[in-house]
């Protein structure tokens, strides 16, 4: 596939990097001089004149633009009939608003997490689903296509959840260097403990309150490390902050 890409930030990057394997070429909007000059460079991508000749040079076009204003660039190009949009801006719009600006293209939404689809093992939602765009993504990650737009809402709060989990990880590195472990040792010690718990979700058959529960032993250190986070809302906090992303990508969902 020839894939046009408006925007070319970091997701971009990510995507262009996983897609390698696939064999895709991708046109780049011009905009980011130093990000369009680095994909050119590391994987000969070229560089389209302006948005509006990137359009008319492509059937398949992938949004990464900035949410604050995708819309309204989008609303100012003009699209063919056989050409197929997909939409990757976090919380940027509803499907509605996208299949309105870039009408009478075809409209998708999708949301990944960006870094980890870089190494292809970040998963992509997709809403409707579009066997194009499945197999496109499929090069950068597990993909899933969601059944209905409220389901789609929720999912894409995980684009939130992934960066922050970033976060998490590096406070947690941090704490094992405070206590004298090299930064390699501590990066380590978080990545491989946290991927391995991520296998045992993804592999075993059992509830997640059983897992919960093989892991922890009464009176042991992880009930301790659970009792002080509880105490101080640690894992709530996550409940709240999830929610509040969720009304802000659906505010009609706000209660």
């Amino acid at each position: 596939m020839k894939i046009g890409i408006l925007g070319v930030g970091n997701l971009a990057a990510y995507l262009v990097q996983g897609a390698q394997k696939e064999g895709h070429t991708f046109l780049l909007s011009p905009r980011s001089a130093s990000k369009v000059i680095e994909l050119s460079e590391r994987f000969d991508c070229t560089v389209a004149k302006n948005n509006q000749a990137l359009i008319d040079a492509v059937d398949h076009i992938l949004v990464c633009l900035p949410a604050s204003e995708g819309v309204a660039i989008l609303r100012e190009l003009t699209f063919r009939k056989d050409q197929m949009v997909c939409s990757a801006m976090a919380a940027g719009a509803t499907l509605d608003e996208i299949r309105a600006a870039v009408f009478p293209a075809e409209a998708t939404l999708s949301m990944m997490p960006g870094y980890a689809n870089a190494f292809s093992v970040g998963p992509t939602f997709l809403f409707p689903s579009n066997p194009i765009w499945a197999r496109f993504f499929s090069a950068c990650g597990p993909v899933h296509e969601m059944p209905d737009a409220k389901s789609f809402e929720t999912v894409a709060v995980f684009g939130a959840m992934s960066g922050a989990s970033v976060f998490l990880m590096r406070h947690l590195a941090a704490w094992y260097e405070t206590e004298g472990l090299s930064p390699v040792i501590a990066r380590r010690l978080v990545a491989e403990t946290i991927r391995g718990n991520a296998e045992v979700l993804l592999q075993s058959d059992e509830p997640l309150d059983a897992i919960c529960s093989g892991v922890t032993t009464r009176g042991g250190i992880t009930e301790q490390l659970l009792s002080d986070l509880n105490s101080d809302g640690a894992l709530e906090s996550w409940h709240r902050a999830m929610t509040h992303v969720l009304h802000r990508m659906a505010p009609a969902r706000k209660t």
